[in-house]
């Protein structure tokens, strides 16, 4: 069996489902992951951190809050202009490929380039093969939601995202020219990144098949679900969906008792964006905003649900999202009930949810209203709704697959 070195920045528990999954089934393929990430609080995906050797660094450890705040601001200034994280990443990785006889080296990233550019580093002092992973990159957002804190004032904040921006930019396009393969997740993405590296191969996301498999529950509620986080109006704006709604109930085809929306969120900013929307359109009854819950209760979650709920927005102009595939659409594929899609993307979200037959990618409030009722109509009926989708389509889309895709990949540049 051949190993792995992987460095990311998370790994589970926290969010980053892509290297977890990829984790959990390598070894199928004849490959033994041995990783290094950082260390978050998050416990969303614990289960696929059992039986890994994962080693965590926790570059904000502090005994108290002040502390806390001071450690922040030296790795922000350290990592800003010394790559600070990169130098204790370097130092970890190079002690693992001391102990393990290391045949590649992955690193997995959003659009912080600390982990992408320590693979690189350690690749090329042992002469390794390099992989390059990325889930997101910054061209996707249409603003700064790539850059996830920002504790000072608005306007030294956007000053400091422009200088971050340019450094992601910067640092990321050199390590792509330079590395072995660069994997990704949706066909924006690989257009986008041929431009500094032609060996560009698209791996989706994915559903794990021994979790996310259609299940019929009876429900006496008529719920739309969704779980996740809504990082700004511009990227998921559920307006339409509650302008929807709102009509629905002025004009009595649904009431606050049966006809309930769910949403399981991430964080406060998520939770602060879907209640203000929620109170604009006066809607507030009809919702319960919780918060997240493991991966493993997901699965349950959307097989009681009557619609799964997918945020997206328009994706046409220059200012607006690109090719965000993330792993929910694909989970709901899997348990093959009703997707909703608003605002449809008209994009990739769209195009695979009709290949598919997975729901409605939604244009208009007056769709939207049509294709609630129709499946409110099968719930009164059958106390349950189910898709009739293309199961042939979603089979491509399996962590398994995703696995065999990777391990295919490191063959062909270890041999």
């Amino acid at each position: 069996m051949k190993n792995v070195l992987i460095l990311c920045d998370a790994f589970p528990p926290a969010f980053n489902p892509r290297m977890g999954y990829l984790c959990k089934y390598l070894a199928n393929f004849g490959w033994k992951p041995v990783i290094i990430t950082e260390y978050s609080p998050q416990n969303i995906y614990e289960n696929l951190a059992e039986n890994q050797d994962v080693t965590y660094i926790n570059y904000y450890w502090a005994k108290n809050k002040v502390w806390q705040s001071l450690k922040y601001t030296f790795v922000f200034l350290s990592e800003l202009f010394f790559n600070y994280k990169s130098l204790i990443l370097e130092r970890e990785a190079m002690k693992k490929i001391k102990q393990h006889d290391i045949s590649l080296v992955l690193s997995s990233s959003s659009c912080r380039t600390y982990s992408a550019l320590t693979a690189y580093k350690v690749g090329r002092i042992c002469r390794i093969p390099f992989v390059m992973d990325l889930r997101d990159i910054v061209e996707q957002f249409p603003g700064d939601e790539h850059i996830s804190k920002k504790p000072f004032h608005a306007k030294l904040n956007r000053f400091l995202s422009a200088i971050i921006t340019k450094r992601f930019l910067r640092q990321r396009n050199k390590i792509l020219r330079n590395a072995g393969v660069v994997t990704t997740v949706s066909d924006w993405h690989t257009k986008t990144l041929s431009k500094y590296n032609k060996k560009v191969q698209l791996i989706y996301n994915g559903f794990s098949s021994d979790l996310f498999y259609p299940q019929i529950i009876i429900n006496k509620q008529f719920i739309v679900s969704y779980a996740g986080r809504v990082e700004s109006q511009a990227i998921k704006d559920p307006s339409l969906f509650f302008e929807a709604v709102a009509r629905l109930f002025a004009e009595k085809k649904i009431n606050t008792n049966i006809f309930r929306i769910q949403f399981y969120l991430i964080n406060d900013l998520s939770k602060e964006i879907v209640y203000s929307l929620a109170k604009k359109h006066e809607i507030l009854d009809f919702i319960d905003i919780f918060d997240t819950v493991p991966s493993t209760e997901i699965p349950k979650i959307l097989n009681s649900s009557s619609v799964l709920l997918l945020l997206a927005n328009k994706s046409t102009n220059e200012k607006s999202p690109k090719g965000i595939m993330g792993t929910k659409i694909f989970e709901y594929l899997a348990v093959e009930k009703p997707i909703l899609c608003v605002r449809n993307d008209e994009a990739c979200l769209e195009e695979t949810i009709n290949n598919a037959h997975a729901g409605l990618a939604a244009s208009t409030v007056e769709e939207t209203e049509k294709f609630l009722l129709e499946k409110y109509t099968e719930w009164q009926q059958n106390g349950y709704t189910c898709q009739p989708v293309n199961r042939e389509f979603i089979r491509q889309f399996s962590r398994e697959h995703q696995a065999e895709q990777f391990t295919e990949l490191f063959n062909s540049l270890c041999n």
